[in-house]
């Protein structure tokens, strides 16, 4: 069973940020444009987000970069990886809603980035998803010696192989629901990076940051203590918190235009 729940949790991995870009844009009456823009934002931080940390890790591998303590090592990568992903990625926001859609000031045009900026990411995982499952079954009755697997990694690729085929069915579903909070959680941070700069609060920026930072830092710690399912309970929660900071957000922003867009409206004048 657990090959066909995971079938199911990648194809909607894949399917799910299509549905939502057609749903939001028909109900908000928006462009594409938007959705279109948040995902290559997200793809844009990536390309220096990944890099950085090949490149870190390599530097803390051959000693250039002393390594934090064996005992702190767990809190150290955890708050490392949640801070570069904050970082990389709320910057990015940031730069998209400051130079390129500057005349895009609505909850709405937040909400929407916000969803290309996920969608994007749970299609990419969708795909990879696809590629990982055709392993898991062509691995399954193999030798894998004789396909060319290293001697000392043989021992690891069989155990993973077997660990994925005694998997609980439930397991193969935790991808797309991980995917469905993730989603929430970006267009949460695109909307606080949105009105901080709408309404000229940098502090809701430095909040995105933080809120990302958290949310990583936190899945990263908590999974070797409690599971994959458990990490995905903590980050439901956290994934509630950022619906509630986004409808908060929603009241904030005023039914005329920002400040900001009234300036420039008035310069174009």
């Amino acid at each position: 069973m657990i090959i066909v729940t995971s079938s199911v949790s990648v194809f909607i991995m894949i399917v799910l940020p299509i549905l939502l870009g057609f749903w939001l844009t028909r109900k908000f009456k928006l462009s594409w444009k938007l959705f279109f823009a948040g995902a290559l934002t997200f793809i844009a931080s990536q390309v220096l987000h990944i890099p950085f940390l090949v490149g870190t890790t390599a530097l803390f591998n051959n000693g250039a970069i002393p390594s934090p303590p064996a005992s702190w090592a767990t809190i150290f990568n955890a708050v490392f990886l949640g801070l570069a992903a904050g970082i990389f990625e709320e910057t990015a926001r940031w730069i998209l809603f400051k130079f390129f859609l500057k005349d895009k000031r609505s909850w709405n045009e937040g909400v929407l980035v916000g969803a290309g900026h996920g969608g994007v990411e749970a299609f990419l995982l969708g795909v990879m998803g696809v590629f990982t499952l055709i392993n898991m079954i062509v691995l399954r009755n193999v030798d894998m010696s004789a396909m060319g697997v290293p001697a000392d990694q043989l021992a690891a690729a069989q155990q993973q192989v077997d660990a994925f085929w005694a998997s609980p069915a439930y397991m193969g579903l935790l991808g797309f629901m991980e995917r469905v909070f993730a989603i929430t959680l970006q267009i949460a941070l695109s909307v606080m990076v949105l009105y901080g700069i709408a309404y000229k609060k940098p502090l809701w920026f430095w909040l995105a940051v933080l809120w990302h930072s958290l949310v990583d830092a936190v899945a990263v710690y908590t999974l070797p203590i409690v599971g994959a399912l458990g990490v995905e309970g903590i980050i439901a929660v956290m994934a509630l918190v950022s619906l509630a900071i986004l409808l908060g957000l929603r009241k904030k922003f005023v039914a005329l235009n920002p400040p900001q867009v009234e300036e420039e409206a008035k310069i174009g004048e």
